[in-house]
């Protein structure tokens, strides 16, 4: 009986070696791709961390100088937060990586990774051993990490990260609805020493204007505005007087004044808000407040104060918030006499009026309130006075004015953009 072998045909054979070929091939670039995956992705974690640790340690000496601290002191801070931060589990393979124990706080250069440097200005940043600069700049290069696979693939891990942090630049303060009057305040102290829900009178008789001093008030120039009809329009809450931006370093941190008696314009632009218009000022452009109340008119006494029971006879602002008389929330808005919320709080500027005793000024700036107006005023030389209440500060937008802050105004310990670096 004879047996039938089958030969199989030399092309295929060839195949099947060119299949193996390609398999095998697949496979050690499907390997390559994972492992370096793998590498990379610990890679990117670890920079991610070692960044925020550095950015930790930027921010807390650029706050130790901040406090007075010397550089010496804001180096060791930059040593004992990445020490701090290094003792957490996740953060093991770093601090096997990193050596501090050698750290020298009197050189820039303190280990072979670690560089702390300092400067007067964030932009651009010039390295100096200046004591008054106070902008810290941390670089943390070439730390080593595990590696997988990639030593295979010639493929570099060590990490890097530069973080640079300091005071932030002044912020100018910016409103909206600023009315023309300066009250002076005290530099330092809690609301700049004005009484907060108490009765405050603010004077602008023929016999007080042009002095400045606790208790009157000043008239002054907003934005591009000048005369006794912008006065009257701006009191007047007139829309398009626009926007007002003031700062406590710079050419914005002073506060013009408003020279001359301006009686009559003051009265009737504040009394629109009351629903009272004479003269040049009318309820569509100048329209009242929703709630008109008004308590006992309060008088002076001789020596030119409130009355002994002038808390007692006054509209408060506790009053005026719930009331729902004199046309507050009853719906008779028309088109004859329209109304608006909120038109009888003023923000009214707050400056530094030490040494200024004449009309014409440039009075340092020092914040702004928001001041409940109690009743109408008079338009009678010496009778005309302002009273009402502090309620609150006002808000305002604050927008960097590029000007490097000092202690006397807003500021905070911020981290910058390093324009060198892809890092920080």
């Amino acid at each position: 009986m004879f047996a039938i072998r089958h030969s199989m045909p030399a092309n295929q054979h060839r195949q099947q070696g060119n299949i193996v070929v390609l398999v095998t091939i697949a496979m050690v670039a499907m390997l390559s791709v994972t492992a370096l995956a793998l590498d990379g992705g610990h890679m990117l974690l670890n920079k991610s961390r070692l960044q925020l640790i550095v950015d930790s340690a930027a921010l807390h000496a650029a706050k130790e100088l901040d406090l007075g601290k010397s550089h010496l002191d804001a180096r060791q801070a930059v040593v004992d937060v990445i020490e701090e931060n290094l003792t957490h589990s996740d953060l093991a393979e770093l601090a096997d990586a990193l050596d501090l124990d050698s750290a020298d706080t009197t050189s820039e250069q303190m280990t072979t990774e670690l560089k702390v440097e300092f400067s007067l200005k964030a932009d651009p940043f010039v390295a100096t051993s200046d004591a008054a600069a106070k902008y810290v700049k941390i670089e943390m290069a070439n730390v080593g990490l595990q590696n997988f696979v990639a030593q295979l693939f010639n493929f570099n891990k060590n990490v890097s990260a530069t973080a640079l942090a300091g005071p932030s630049t002044a912020i100018d303060e910016c409103f909206d609805e600023l009315v023309p009057l300066l009250v002076c305040g005290t530099p330092g102290e809690e609301n700049f020493g004005l009484p907060q829900n108490e009765l405050y009178l603010m004077k602008i008789g023929s016999g007080v204007s042009g002095t400045l001093g606790p208790g009157n008030f000043q008239l002054v120039r907003l934005s591009d505005s000048s005369g006794a009809d912008d006065v009257r329009r701006a009191l007047a809450g007139e829309e398009y007087m626009g926007e007002s931006c003031y700062s406590h370093s710079g050419d914005d941190s002073k506060i013009p004044s408003e020279p001359g008696n301006n009686v009559g314009p003051v009265a009737q632009g504040l009394n629109t808000r009351l629903g009272q218009w004479n003269g040049p000022v009318n309820q569509y452009d100048h329209p009242r407040d929703l709630n008109v109340c008004q308590g006992d008119k309060i008088e002076l006494d001789a020596d030119g104060n409130l009355e002994a029971d002038a808390a007692d006879k006054a509209y408060r602002h506790s009053s005026y918030a719930t009331d729902t008389s004199c046309g507050a929330y009853d719906g008779d808005i028309t088109t004859v006499d329209p109304a608006q919320p909120q038109r009888r709080i003023l923000q009214v500027l707050i400056g530094d009026c030490t040494g200024e005793t004449h009309g014409s000024a440039n009075i340092d700036y020092l914040g702004a309130g928001c001041f409940f107006l109690t009743q109408d005023v008079e338009n009678k030389g010496t009778e005309s006075y302002v009273v009402g209440e502090f309620i609150d500060s006002c808000a305002s937008i604050g927008t960097p004015s590029g000007v490097a802050a000092d202690n006397s105004g807003p500021y905070t310990i911020v981290l910058y953009h390093v324009p060198s670096s892809h890092d920080s």
